[in-house]
């Protein structure tokens, strides 16, 4: 009786927070921390009566990839990052440690995948030139898939598995926003801001912020879908909305053309789904052109899609691509290490890059035993979001399913020539939709299986 109370007034710690800090309104930070800090406890107090402490903790772990760096480490000119998600999962793995007597790791694919790509990866680092930089890559592998095993093992049945897809979503818009701020408090306006790639956060670019936006938005496309009350959709079409902003200040062209792409694969000729993710999908793509085109937004469509961009555009990734294959014809079995392109690349324009392309990436830091690894890794990601699209009966179910086939291509095709694999933020979300997608798929895998000793059919 006092939790329920407690949890239903939860909602005044921020409005005390926010009224304490009134007389310091000179020092926006401070009182941001403190709003932030207060209406964190006020979730808490709210969510871990309903999920349990395990679910809370995991809930929060998409969201605080907004938090950023905590710290870095440097070591000889090699460098690492130390994020505040890996604090946040660090002290939940070590509570469930302490709480438990054996812990238990389901046998997803997709983490069996992962474990042999990982131990290749971890091999490869021998012989790499920068180690610190690979170590710090494998960490944020390691930190992403501790994540996967744990939502993996905690959403055991569907609506558990909705609740994690549903802190992604969250996740994406809240970030979507974020770049919608940056971009408007620019001190060059708007359009230059976007026209300049200047919406970036303290801890990604915005190429980058983009890619975990497509990979957000078909999931948030597909809770939409599985709605069951007006008021649900609308939380969701608000959600794409803020999405959608993100991604035109954003001005990724590749990373709008895979989203695009993929729904289209996906949504616009499946049969037998929900209308609402279609409709908003459709009005999604028509205001954002009308915004573009009735705006001062045009003059960056301009800059960004002439010529000589394009060409820029394209000789970049050429060369990078060129130097991948180079890479790799000198190390063909082992590579030159896990994210240790990156000090290869340094040599072209005296930046540190990441390789622009998923597969000759792979080839190059961890050879060609490393890629057959990673792409039987992305095959089992893909299989379970295919596999539950063909599963799924009800009508909510299969928009759901599409959404989250979508999510999967969407991403991929954006690897093609982009590397959001190369930051710990996006792994970890992929991660958490991967595990969501699988207890998805065997839930609805179960629920077509006969019942066991039905008679036979004659």
């Amino acid at each position: 009786m006092r939790l329920a109370r407690w949890r239903h007034a939860a909602w005044a710690l921020p409005v005390a927070g926010a009224a304490a800090l009134v007389p310091l309104v000179e020092r926006p930070v401070l009182g941001a921390l403190a709003v932030g800090a207060a209406s964190a406890l006020a979730a808490a107090a709210i969510a871990v009566p309903r999920l349990g402490g395990a679910g809370a903790w995991l809930m929060a772990l998409a969201p605080s990839i907004l938090l950023g760096e905590m710290a870095a480490v440097g070591l000889g000119g090699q460098s690492g990052r130390i994020l505040w998600t890996d604090a946040a999962l660090v002290a939940g793995v070590a509570v469930a440690v302490l709480r438990a007597r054996s812990l238990e790791v389901p046998r997803a694919p997709f983490l069996v995948a992962a474990a042999a790509l990982l131990t290749w990866s971890a091999l490869g680092l021998l012989t790499a030139p920068d180690l610190l930089t690979g170590v710090a890559e494998l960490k944020e592998w390691a930190v992403a898939l501790v994540a996967g095993a744990a939502a993996a093992t905690w959403a055991h049945d569907g609506s558990r598995a909705r609740r994690l897809l549903a802190a992604v979503a969250v996740t994406g818009a809240l970030l979507g926003l974020a770049m919608l701020w940056v971009a408007l408090r620019d001190p060059a306006g708007l359009v230059l801001a976007v026209m300049y790639k200047r919406v970036d956060l303290s801890w990604g670019r915005s190429n980058y912020l983009a890619g975990i936006l497509i990979l957000a938005f078909p999931v948030t496309l597909g809770l939409m879908g599985h709605g069951r009350s007006a008021a649900a959709r609308v939380a969701w079409g608000l959600a794409l909305a803020a999405m959608t902003l993100g991604l035109l200040v954003s001005a990724s062209k590749g990373a709008i053309v895979s989203l695009l792409l993929a729904v289209a694969i996906a949504y616009l000729f499946a049969r037998g789904t929900a209308r609402a993710p279609r409709l908003v999908l459709l009005a999604a793509i028509a205001v954002g052109v009308a915004l573009v085109m009735a705006s001062p937004l045009r003059q960056v469509l301009t800059y960004r899609m002439a010529s000589s961009a394009l060409e820029y555009s394209s000789g970049e990734r050429l060369a990078l691509y060129g130097l991948a294959w180079e890479c790799f014809l000198n190390h063909p079995l082992l590579g030159v290490g896990l994210n240790n392109f990156s000090v290869a690349a340094h040599a072209l324009h005296g930046l540190d890059t990441v390789p622009h392309n998923l597969e000759l990436g792979f080839l190059a830091e961890i050879g060609l035993p490393g890629l057959l690894l990673a792409i039987a890794w992305v095959a089992s990601l893909g299989r379970s979001s295919w596999r539950y699209r063909r599963r799924a009966e009800e009508r909510r179910e299969r928009s759901l399913a599409l959404g989250l086939w979508a999510a999967w291509l969407a991403w991929v095709i954006h690897n093609q020539f982009e590397s959001t694999l190369y930051g710990g933020q996006f792994k970890l979300l992929l991660c958490l939709v991967a595990a969501a997608t699988w207890r998805l798929e065997q839930q609805a895998g179960r629920a077509l299986a006969p019942p066991v000793g039905d008679p036979p059919l004659r």
